[in-house]
């Protein structure tokens, strides 16, 4: 079961919304909603930890405040969810792609439009190595891996510690441990795997997080060594200080963000270092932009995570423009997040995230 929040002043909006939803999401899986008339009512629910949505479609633009408010709160708590905007203002898509927006709407929505964003979700939900999900007593959890501190198993169920609370669920640890990263994770027990980035102490015995000690076993003391000697400086056995908003610092995807023309409010994001056709031909493209002066198989992009930086080559006849210059055809060019594109020409404007 997926529970759906949506946040709207107006009601006649929200039961349509929740009619299309419910058409949608019928022959997906089973969902609950809760509806909330403010930002204020989101505010109060998380505040009393009973706010449990993992998605949340909502307006920017209410009687009694801006959604935005809603979102950076939401960022400041570490509530993983995620967020449709559905407004009628076009000017605040890329603030709210900073705030973790997943989709970006445009009133009056349509059912084509949210069943097209609710698929995307889904997908995402399924494949995405940014979460981890698990089910329990017949509710799903999408938990975000960066959240986790570690994951303990005792009699057939997994006890899955994180910065919003605990999940429990019935599942192998070795499953759940070839799903995450062996990098960014660590098995120090037969019970035990960690989030090596989560890890303020490490001892012989002992691996320190958040507080708890996690012990480490002798069939696991070498791999556990190797994992950390390059985090070792001399003869301390401590870390750097834990770093409160890890999501953000390692952030892996990329995005390209429409805020001006045919495609406002589109987010398209993009994996690290797999390279990105944007054209008009649907079987050459991976973004297809089916616009006048596209060409069929117009420019390349790849984003590289570390350097938080994108390549961008252009093929096209009518030109890539960069903050309204022209890339010269041929020629690899290395630009910033927040730098400015249009393809062919410059009525559509697309934004670096």
């Amino acid at each position: 079961m997926i529970k759906i929040g949506i946040c709207d002043d107006d009601l006649v909006f929200i039961d349509n919304l929740h009619d299309m939803i419910n058409r949608i999401i019928f022959s997906v899986d089973d969902w609950e909603s809760h509806v909330f008339r403010s930002k204020e009512e989101i505010i109060q629910a998380i505040d009393r930890e009973e706010f449990d949505c993992q998605l949340l479609f909502m307006d920017i633009m209410m009687q009694n405040g801006m959604g935005m408010e809603v979102a950076q709160y939401l960022c400041a708590k570490n509530v993983p969810v995620d967020i449709i905007f559905i407004t009628a203002s076009g000017e605040h898509v890329f603030d709210c792609y900073r705030y973790g927006a997943f989709a970006y709407l445009l009133k009056p929505v349509s059912e084509t439009e949210i069943s097209r964003e609710l698929g995307k979700y889904f997908n995402d939900m399924k494949y995405s190595p940014e979460y981890l999900s698990i089910s329990f007593n017949g509710i799903t959890h999408r938990i975000p891996v960066s959240s986790i501190y570690y994951i303990e198993s005792s009699r057939r169920k997994l006890k899955i510690y994180t910065r919003q609370g605990n999940y429990v669920c019935y599942q192998k640890l070795n499953d759940i441990a070839r799903e995450l990263d062996s990098r960014s994770f660590v098995r120090c027990h037969q019970s035990y795997l960690v989030a090596v980035e989560m890890v303020t102490e490490y001892t012989a015995r002992h691996l320190y997080v958040n507080n708890v000690a996690v012990p480490v076993s002798d069939r696991y003391r070498r791999i556990v060594a190797e994992s950390f000697a390059a985090r070792l400086s001399g003869r301390s056995e401590r870390f750097l200080p834990h770093r409160e908003n890890l999501q953000q610092l390692y952030r892996s995807y990329g995005a390209l963000v429409c805020v001006k023309g045919d495609y406002l409010g589109t987010i398209v994001r993009i994996k690290p270092e797999l390279e990105i056709v944007i054209g008009r031909d649907g079987e050459k493209a991976d973004f297809v932009v089916n616009l006048p002066f596209v060409s069929r198989y117009h420019c390349i992009l790849i984003y590289h995570s570390r350097t938080m930086e994108y390549e961008v080559t252009d093929y096209s006849a009518n030109g890539t423009f960069v903050g309204g210059r022209r890339l010269l055809p041929g020629e690899t060019y290395l630009l910033k997040e927040g730098s400015e594109l249009s393809f062919g020409s410059k009525d559509t404007v697309f934004k670096l995230g």
